[in-house]
């Protein structure tokens, strides 16, 4: 008994082969085709091109707002440095001492004193001990 079926299912080896050869055939290029794709790349070549350059030029305009603001820091560090060492200057600080009524020290007026060293908090808490130790209970 034959059973009559059909070609396409009997032979898909077949029928990817000459899918295959057809398109090779589509895809086939001639000259105009060839001009065609040369174009399409051009294309994508300097659109890659300007996409970079726009970045490069974006990054250019970021590095000189960089550097404006570095000299702008540095001018105002060093007008810093200058209020600080001008705030520091014996001049100022005895003209300021004498706004808010201060006077310098006269000759008799300095004394000195000459101050032991202080007990160590251990040396405190036997000195303490000793003084309950030596205290008469009633």
């Amino acid at each position: 008994m034959a059973v009559n079926m059909p070609q396409q299912r009997l032979f898909p080896l077949r029928q990817a082969r000459a899918r295959r050869r057809a398109l090779m055939h589509y895809l086939k290029l001639d000259s105009s085709r060839y001009l065609l794709g040369v174009v399409v790349l051009l294309c994508l070549m300097s659109m890659i091109a300007l996409g970079q350059t726009g970045v490069v030029a974006t990054k250019g305009y970021a590095i000189v707002e960089l550097e404006t603001q570095k000299v702008e820091l540095q001018r105002e560090r060093t007008h810093l440095h200058m209020r600080h060492a001008e705030a520091q200057s014996l001049e100022r600080v005895r003209h300021r001492a004498e706004e808010i009524g201060l006077r310098p020290v006269a000759a008799g007026q300095a004394r000195h004193m000459a101050v032991n060293a202080l007990p160590s908090a251990a040396d405190q808490m036997q000195a303490a001990a000793l003084e309950s130790a030596t205290e008469p209970q009633n």
